[in-house]
């Protein structure tokens, strides 16, 4: 296995310490910022991709985005991410901080690459069946609607 770690953050630098630390140097690469045209080459070469997210995310729009390139998440369950990474659907929710979980959870899926496949198809339906654009917008409208209808009424 190899691990690319897209993005920067101000974890970074603990992060490649600790790499360098257990002598992971050959197999975990720090990329950094990466352009719009970088990121789909490193999305259609991954496996899967891992949201290890440690606060309450109100939905980690990263996972919307990797789910419509068809590629598996596996994640804590962390604030708004169970809204989208539903486990068994479209990757592997783990307990927020389960850390020995989650690891067994990429290396279920690294070793059993049919799985992580089916995951990834499963979840580009998902996304594109409950986040499409018009559908989204769909629904934005009927929700202040209800709200306005709500206000009229004395609600």
């Amino acid at each position: 296995w190899e691990l690319v770690v897209l993005g920067d953050g101000s974890h970074r630098r603990h992060c490649e310490e600790l790499a360098a630390r257990l002598n992971l140097g050959s197999r975990v690469h720090f990329a950094g910022f990466v352009s719009q045209e970088q990121l789909t080459l490193y999305y259609r070469e991954a496996v899967l991709v891992v949201v290890p997210s440690v606060w309450p995310e109100p939905i980690a729009t990263i996972g919307l985005e990797v789910l419509r390139h068809g590629l598996p998440v596996v994640g804590f369950d962390a604030g708004g991410i169970r809204d989208w990474l539903i486990d068994g659907e479209t990757g592997c929710l783990v307990p927020w901080m389960d850390i020995p979980r989650l690891a067994e959870r990429i290396d279920h899926l690294l070793r059993h690459r049919e799985e992580a496949r089916r995951l990834g198809e499963q979840g580009r339906a998902f996304v594109n069946r409950h986040f499409a654009f018009d559908a989204y917008i769909d629904r934005l409208k009927e929700t202040f609607a209800k709200l306005i209808a709500g206000r009229s009424a004395g609600g």
